[in-house]
């Protein structure tokens, strides 16, 4: 399929640029520069089609453990996989209401989850958000306030000076 289709492209557009070179010979336009402009047309490069412009690519889905799943049941009466809203206990389509009924609380396992004080800290001039456990957050995943952000490297603090090991700071 790839060799017919770039085979009607290649055609096409060859066809296209014989198309502006026959419409400048009936303008009679016949300078320097209309032939510099038809010689460049004529080299300009292919378009070249590669196997993964044909290939349909992979879907990545999004694993939601299960205390962060809508409390809704499917259709199937199993639980609905999608994330809950924050704030609630269903998904934006559950909210509104719930056709199959409920997951009840007992099925569902609840994991207690810690809040962990961080704060910003300047280290060798760069803002870094921290804990007491000599952790350095991805800063990304705090500022957007993110549940278990990404834990990036080990602080040492010396006196009053910190410094990253990991990343040579």
């Amino acid at each position: 399929m790839e060799k017919r289709l770039s085979r009607k492209i290649d055609t096409y557009v060859k066809e296209f640029k014989d198309a502006i070179r026959d419409r400048t010979v009936e303008m009679n336009l016949k300078t320097e520069n209309i032939d510099n402009l038809l010689q460049y047309i004529y080299d300009f490069p292919k378009l070249s089609l590669e196997d993964t412009d044909f290939k349909k690519r992979k879907r990545i889905k999004n694993f939601v453990p299960v205390y962060d799943r809508c409390c809704a049941k499917r259709a199937t009466s199993e639980q609905c996989t999608r994330r809950k809203k924050v704030g609630f206990e269903y998904c934006g389509t559950h909210i509104k209401g719930t056709p199959h009924g409920i997951v009840e609380c007992d099925e569902i396992e609840q994991v207690a989850t810690e809040k962990i004080e961080v704060w910003a800290q300047d280290i060798c001039g760069i803002i870094y958000y921290i804990d007491n456990n000599f952790n350095v957050y991805q800063t990304e995943e705090v500022v957007i306030n993110k549940v278990n952000p990404k834990i990036i490297a080990k602080y040492v603090k010396v006196g009053d000076t910190y410094s990253i090991p990991a990343f040579n700071i």
